[in-house]
């Protein structure tokens, strides 16, 4: 049993109840990382500014740049390290794989 629940992310069911994880873990720190990169940019009325730039056929994907600055702009509790890895299998990807760990400092 968590003490301060938050429900996992992407929404899903662990049994009969809602899939939830422990607040300020790695996991709920990652589960809002994510949200972040996959939330399109004005996707939310509220925050309009929150997320990243849809990745569209008519739009080039995000750079690391961006992809950096969503996430320490967002997510303060994490640190962020990327690397890109361009995939062998088609040149027109890229793959970007984010690690996420928690600040000690604050």
């Amino acid at each position: 049993m968590t003490e301060l629940p938050h429900f996992s992310y992407p929404f899903r069911f662990g049994g009969p109840h809602a899939a939830v994880t422990e607040q300020d873990s790695l996991d709920e720190i990652a589960d809002c990382c994510a949200a972040i990169l996959l939330c399109p940019l004005g996707y939310r009325d509220e925050l309009p500014e929150f997320g990243l730039p849809p990745q569209t056929f008519a739009t080039p994907a995000p750079s690391r740049d961006e992809v950096r600055a969503a996430l320490e702009k967002w997510e303060r509790r994490a640190a962020v390290l990327l690397t890109q890895d361009p995939p062998t299998e088609d040149a027109l990807l890229a793959r970007i794989e984010t690690l996420v760990w928690v600040r000690t400092e604050q």
